[in-house]
């Protein structure tokens, strides 16, 4: 690919249909390269633990025949954790992705660049589009040869938030009313501004029942939450 068009990371992805998951998609993480890849895997790791299935470029287009061509420009993402996380720390600037397949089963092939590279131009994107043809049969070649690196949609018995009371009850943990609403809702996936509009608090509100709960959980990141509330013991 860095052949035809620069980019500094490349990542693989699998949707399908699946009525246990709250989107109605699973999504399976296939891969990604590029530059300084251990960190790379990392990022990636926490982007399908906790924000693939609410990201808003790709729920217009799951579900839909066909190939489509999306592009993210991170300036028009709004300041939230979603955004820090996955873009500004990492100093990802541009996003496009191309989209192949049926209303059931759909591949993603997501291309980023840093704040050092330029904007993609529009012959980058037309021979972007251009390569599908040669691109999707191989990746479904690959999906069909490789395991997924982490796949979204979890049984019902595994879920964190199945064991979160229980382990809240073992523990004998003390949340207030509002800890444990927010605590649930970062389990289902949701990010804090999310958390906050659904509780109808402001940001700085639902930070601060996070900052408490965690600290009361003895943890500092939602990965943590969710490795605490999956934990047996």
């Amino acid at each position: 690919m860095n052949e035809s068009i620069a980019v500094d990371a490349v990542h693989l992805e699998r949707w399908r249909s699946d009525t246990r998951s709250g989107s109605g998609y699973q999504v399976e993480w296939l891969g990604s390269g590029g530059m300084q890849y251990a960190e790379l895997c990392s990022l990636m790791d926490i982007y399908y633990r906790s924000y693939c299935q609410i990201d808003p470029l790709f729920q217009p287009v799951r579900g839909k025949a066909g190939t489509i061509l999306v592009q993210r420009n991170v300036s028009g993402i709004a300041d939230s954790e979603f955004r820090r996380t996955m873009f500004d720390e990492p100093e990802i600037t541009q996003e496009c992705v191309l989209v192949h397949g049926t209303a059931n089963i759909q591949y993603a092939f997501a291309l980023a660049r840093n704040k050092q590279q330029s904007e993609f131009t529009t012959n980058e994107l037309f021979y972007f589009r251009q390569m599908a043809d040669l691109l999707f049969p191989l990746f479904e070649l690959h999906a069909r040869t490789t395991a997924a690196r982490r796949t979204t949609a979890v049984p019902v018995s595994g879920t964190p938030h199945a064991g979160f009371d229980e382990r809240l009850s073992r523990q004998n943990v003390q949340l207030s009313r509002r800890e444990y609403e927010i605590c649930k809702l970062l389990l289902n996936g949701r990010t804090i501004p999310d958390a906050a509009a659904h509780l109808d608090v402001k940001l700085s509100t639902a930070e601060s029942y996070v900052k408490r709960a965690f600290t009361k959980l003895s943890v500092r990141t939602k990965r943590e939450l969710f490795d605490w509330a999956l934990l047996a013991s």
